[in-house]
């Protein structure tokens, strides 16, 4: 008996060693997998992101076509190549498939975002349809650009992507080649005028 009351602390000792290392192993296998979750996730925001995106630009890319067919807007340069609206309803219909990923793994800001940004879009759709809207081509285009920037911003902040100062590497270059083309119009229209007078 005597014998097993000194074995009792190496023993005892064995016992917390053993119950230490269990309860360091199980943490750090938690840790391990709470990482490799949140990266998985982290790869699943980024292709909803990125797909979501690719289908809201496309839509853009066949209404811009389909108005500038129509003569909603004077097409100056690339947008030769002619949309339909069957190509439209098409395109809005992949959009709403990849909106259903961003509302089920976007944050909120990025959902409020993804909104704003297709609803601006809705716009351009009506417009490039022939229907009436609440601004003119030129006003959503410039709508369309702003909201596109705060998506990517929302999207980069909820994948921890640093920010940088400025919004303007976000802005839709068209929105801006259409202010400078509707303003050099404007100007050569005032040099004509000048020049009858």
């Amino acid at each position: 008996m005597s014998s097993l009351l000194l074995q009792l602390p190496a023993l005892v000792g064995v016992l917390i060693g053993a119950v230490a290392t269990y309860v360091a192993t199980t943490m750090q296998e938690r840790s391990r997998w709470r990482r490799l979750q949140a990266v998985r996730w982290d790869e699943r925001r980024i292709a909803a992101y990125t797909e979501y995106a690719h289908a809201i630009k496309k839509v853009i890319s066949i209404a811009v076509r389909l108005a500038a067919a129509r003569g909603v807007h004077r097409d100056d340069s690339w947008f030769r190549a002619e949309g339909t609206e069957a190509e439209l309803i098409e395109a809005e219909e992949e959009r709403t498939t990849k909106w259903e990923a961003v509302l089920m793994l976007g944050d909120e800001s990025v959902v409020a975002a993804a909104r704003e940004w297709h609803q601006a879009t809705f716009r351009l759709m009506r417009l490039a349809a022939g229907q009436s809207s609440d601004m003119t081509w030129n006003e959503a285009i410039a709508a369309v650009s702003q909201v596109r920037g705060r998506f990517y911003a929302a999207a980069r902040a909820d994948l921890g992507v640093k920010l940088g100062g400025s919004s303007e590497p976000y802005e839709w270059q068209m929105a801006r080649w259409l202010t400078e083309s509707a303003n050099s119009r404007r100007a050569e229209s005032e040099v004509m005028i000048e020049e009858h007078r």
